[in-house]
């Protein structure tokens, strides 16, 4: 967090590792927290561009904003991260991995982030390969307070935001509204987003706490062609694409004993995407067969909908609480359902030496389709002299597709006090199931597809890690290094058969992944904070020999906050990611070169009441693609003000 000395320190205590409010120190699980001093001392309008200054983590959006951006944890695939909000998970069960797309999450009325690295399937089940992100939304406190704030600046962007919170008798709230537009960064790029979100919560006894949460998030962008010969966008002035989110959350807590914690959380995640694309005379979906029969495709429309709904019933037990031994057990039952539906409708217009032929439609449709998963959890924290901490937990899940699956976690940390060094190891399996689209989408003759397949397994994996952590002078200096291990078996992937040139998913791939995780962070005088951090990760594909596209191998990123009398705050950033090598089904001919970037922000407060800024992103306009053939933005400049009553 950062203090009002303008000291930036790492937040104590965390909740997603181990589902029980710990000390971030004391666990043998490699986790990050960002809170909501920190977002607004970087300033960043996006969740994306607050997690690229993460170590382990790499974001690759394709283009601009608003353009689908996936993360990867450790290299690994971004089907394999889960995403949540107030702990209801958000992926997307109708998109093919399932993956989570931040193109259209803003940093609204959040609390913190909690970023878990390694496997949480033993706590989380499914989806949580790679590891956790957790959103936290912003909980009401004190006497009610309003903002009012905007900025303007380049590619035509303008955002304005309205938040309130606080406390009124027993009921607290937060509550927040934003819009923004921009014409991105070419021609026919426009993006409109709204982001409006409330929680209210209610302490109804001294022992029973009810809360509800309410997130609605609607994006709309123009997007491009894709160029495969050139292997870059092309314009297009009538392709857009239309996404709307609603995440709805209620969670009752009861403590009927005080050894005893009873938490029922409800919650449901609905993702909408439409797609739609009218005719061009330049646009690259045209045929020539050479044989004098050409094919124009006329329209097309295309709509996905998804949904999560989950029932979590926690109970977490505190089975000792001495001064040299505390003992924690969780034990808990989670329902889960994943549904979608999608409809799709193509009119292409045939030619034969200049002859009309007439139009043809094609519509493909993917009836509802619902996937159950039931899953039991335990986990047991032992602490002992308030040195040696002891974590172990298994979880057991039955899809209703594939069988039991059973995954462990097994973790230590010892407090050596008298140099304030600590040690970590901890053990980790995983799995994910196979998604909707995965398992039923329906054959697309015209593209040689034959569907999904329902002969898939889960995908599996295991994770081990070392780490330490060491402090020096006075805790000034606080230094992090972590190695990992993971491997990931019955990868899905498109399969091609070379005969038929057929294609569809089958689990024959293998990932081995590996790394370094180091992070350094120094305060030398009061006002002043410097954070860096390394992160070094060799994924392969083992089937193929060959290195995971879309993973650099060296990423770094530097942070500097300053603070002066809490009136002027400063933040500068640089981040620096290696050459990739990307590619588009068979082809790996296309790397990425590396890049450096360099961001900042200065707030000055006018008055109690009212604070400017300047922020810049990509200061020195280095051009640069996360994504071979997607360019990212240039330099970027925003001027804003903030009213708070």
């Amino acid at each position: 967090t950062v203090s009002g000395d303008g000291v930036v320190k790492m937040e104590e205590v965390v909740v997603t590792a181990t589902k029980v409010k710990e000390e971030a120190k004391t666990l043998p699980v490699s986790t990050t927290v960002i809170t909501e001093k920190e977002i607004k001392a970087k300033g960043f309008e996006t969740v994306a561009d607050v997690l690229r200054y993460v170590e382990g983590l790499y974001v690759q959006a394709y283009g601009g904003p608003g353009r689908l951006t996936p993360l990867r944890i450790r290299g690994l695939d971004p089907r394999w991260v889960m995403v949540m909000i107030d702990g209801m998970e958000v992926n997307d069960p109708m998109a093919i991995g399932g993956a989570f797309d931040f193109s259209d999450l803003s940093v609204d009325d959040i609390e913190r982030i909690e970023i878990v690295r390694g496997p949480e399937s033993p706590l989380y089940g499914s989806d949580a390969m790679a590891g956790v992100i957790n959103i936290i939304t912003k909980t009401g406190k004190g006497k009610p307070s309003f903002s009012l704030s905007g900025y303007s600046g380049s590619m035509d962007t303008w955002q304005t935001r309205f938040s309130s919170s606080g406390k009124i008798g027993l009921l607290d709230y937060s509550l927040s509204a934003s819009h923004m537009e921009t014409n991105g960064i070419a021609k026919d790029d426009r993006y409109w987003r709204g982001s409006y979100a409330v929680k209210i919560g209610a302490d109804i006894l001294e022992n029973l706490r009810l809360e509800g949460t309410l997130r609605f998030i609607n994006g709309d962008v123009q997007y491009d062609d894709f160029d495969y010969r050139a292997y870059k966008t092309k314009d297009d002035h009538n392709q857009y694409k239309k996404t709307d989110r609603l995440i709805a959350t209620f969670t009752a807590t009861y403590i009927p004993f005080e050894f005893w914690e009873s938490q029922l959380k409800l919650g449901m995640s609905d993702t909408r995407r439409k797609y739609s694309d009218k005719w061009d005379p330049e646009s690259t979906d045209h045929y020539d067969s050479g044989w004098g029969l050409v094919t124009d495709q006329l329209k097309s429309e295309s709509s996905y909908t998804g949904r999560i709904k989950k029932i979590d019933w926690q109970n977490t037990f505190h089975v000792m609480d001495r001064k040299n031994i505390k003992d924690t057990l969780v034990v808990g039952y989670e329902y889960r359902e994943d549904e979608g539906k999608s409809t799709s409708c193509i009119v292409t217009a045939s030619y034969w030496g200049g002859w009309f032929l007439g139009v043809t439609k094609t519509k493909t449709r993917f009836p509802f389709r619902r996937t159950q998963l039931i899953g039991y959890y335990a986990q047991n924290e032992l602490k002992l002299w308030d040195s040696l901490t002891l974590l172990a937990g298994f979880r057991i899940d039955d899809p209703d597709e594939f069988g039991g699956r059973t995954t462990y976690n097994l973790g230590a940390s010892y407090h050596l006090k008298t140099t304030d060094t600590i040690f970590r190891v901890r053990y980790a399996t995983g799995f994910r199931t196979p998604t909707l689209f995965e398992l039923y989408a329906p054959p697309n003759p015209s593209w040689w597809f034959l569907g999904g397949n329902r002969g898939l397994s889960p995908e599996e994996g295991e994770s081990y890690e070392l780490g330490l952590t060491q402090s020096l002078f006075s805790k000034r200096l606080t230094f992090d290094f972590t190695f990992f291990h993971e491997a990931v078996d019955k990868k899905i992937i498109y399969y091609i058969d070379p005969v038929t040139w057929q294609g569809t998913y089958r689990n024959i791939a293998t990932v081995v992944d590996q790394g370094i995780e180091a992070g350094l962070t120094l305060r030398p005088f009061k006002g002043l904070l410097l954070k860096a951090n390394y992160t070094y990760v060799d994924p392969e594909d083992r089937e193929r020999h060959l290195r995971v596209e879309r993973t650099p191998l060296n990423q770094w990123s530097a942070s500097v906050f300053y603070t002066w009398k809490d009136r002027v705050k400063a933040f500068l950033g640089a981040r620096f990611v290696g050459d990739r090598v990307d590619s588009y089904w068979s082809n790996r001919t296309n790397h990425v070169n590396a890049y450096t970037v360099v961001d900042g922000k200065v707030s000055v407060k006018v008055c109690s009441h009212f604070e400017v800024f300047v922020r810049g992103e990509n200061i020195f306009n280095r051009q640069y693609e996360e994504v071979k053939g997607y360019q990212a933005p240039d330099a970027s400049w925003y001027l804003g003000g903030k009213i708070r009553f």
